[in-house]
């Protein structure tokens, strides 16, 4: 009985212990300023024990200061529990985080499950490992097909993201920088001659102070097209951030004009009307002498039902027109009464493009 008695009181001074940890990191990784030192002792503390992360979480007095924790919803949770697969011991972090969040919503008595799933991401992020800290924030943002999104970033500038693209966000207090992964978006960008804004994508760097530009990520190459202002860009090897004394050196483009940034390089173009490089934020496609497989992939990207050219003379036919996007059947009727294609009947997603015999 005794030996009982020992062991009851041995664990129970175990849990004391942990919770007295849990605490005073609770109250370090809370203030305003945490070194690198700390939150990698604060990671490899997390990771020593599936009860560090438990109490960590049940802690009452962090919801105070994590009330405000991805509030816009920036933190893609399913990403970073892709990514903490390959790079954290076995906690069975997602059940311990459910049932802390369970906890916290009755001892509260108010709901606190969707805090609960806010703070689980914070703490699921730092054992991504210490890179995801080094930056001071890191977020993503993603619209689907069809859809269009507006995001204001903490220092003012606004991302407007079209259909089907997907962007990742981070700021030190020395750079602003935007990774476009693919799609396309619009920037307008706040000045801040400190802090350059920086955005990555392929091959291309573009930089700008106070200006705005779109970015559009193709297969085989970047176009960026600048609306107001001016903006440096710059090819590199996959994206690679390059030293200051080589970005001074990179090629300069103003309103109006259309770079293009591919393998064998950066080639400009003007554009007549800067306004037809966002008329997709009306849900309008504008067409000047485009080849009919251009127009046809341009609307693919907007609608779940696609057009399909299987005629390559058809394909290289140029047309000009204005049309919604959000409407393919409009295109395929411009082409109907043009004369251009057969009638054309829809088969489930798709429409097949016919050549008018």
């Amino acid at each position: 009985m005794r030996d009982d008695n020992a062991m009851r009181a041995g664990r129970t001074r175990s849990i004391r212990a942990v919770l007295d940890e849990a605490a005073e990191w609770a109250v370090v990784m809370a203030a305003a300023e945490v070194s690198i030192d700390d939150r990698r002792e604060f990671v490899a503390w997390l990771k020593r024990s599936p009860e560090h992360l438990k109490e960590y979480l049940s802690i009452d007095r962090s919801w105070a200061e994590l009330r405000g924790v991805d509030a816009a919803r920036r933190i893609d949770v399913e990403a970073l529990l892709a990514e903490a697969d390959a790079n954290v011991v076995e906690l069975d972090v997602t059940k311990r985080a459910a049932v802390a969040s369970d906890r916290v919503e009755v001892r509260g008595g108010s709901p606190m499950r969707a805090l609960g799933i806010a703070f689980a991401a914070t703490v699921i992020a730092a054992l991504v490992g210490v890179s995801w800290f080094e930056s001071q924030w890191e977020h993503r943002y993603s619209t689907g097909v069809g859809e269009q999104r507006t995001v204001k970033l903490d220092d003012g500038s606004t991302v407007v993201l079209n259909t089907h693209t997907r962007i990742r966000v981070a700021f030190t207090d020395q750079t602003r920088e935007v990774r476009l992964l693919e799609g396309e978006a619009l920037f307008e960008v706040a000045k801040n001659v400190a802090r350059p804004f920086r955005v990555v994508s392929g091959r291309a760097i573009t930089q700008a102070v106070g200006t705005a530009f779109v970015v559009r990520q193709e297969a085989e190459h970047t176009s960026i097209t600048v609306i107001e202002g001016q903006v440096a860009v710059l090819q590199t090897e996959s994206g690679e951030r390059p030293p200051a004394e080589l970005l001074a050196q990179a090629q300069r483009v103003s309103a109006g004009v259309r770079a293009d940034v591919a393998d064998r390089g950066i080639s400009t173009v003007a554009i007549e009307n800067s306004a037809t490089a966002t008329a997709w934020r009306s849900g309008q496609l504008v067409f000047d002498g485009s080849t009919l497989a251009d127009m046809v992939a341009e609307f693919n990207r907007y609608n779940r039902v696609q057009l399909v050219l299987r005629d390559s003379q058809l394909a290289n036919q140029r047309l000009s027109g204005v049309f919604a996007a959000a409407e393919p059947q409009a295109l395929v009727s411009f082409l109907e009464h043009s004369g251009v294609i057969e009638p054309a009947q829809p088969t489930g997603n798709e429409i097949i493009l016919v050549p008018r015999r």
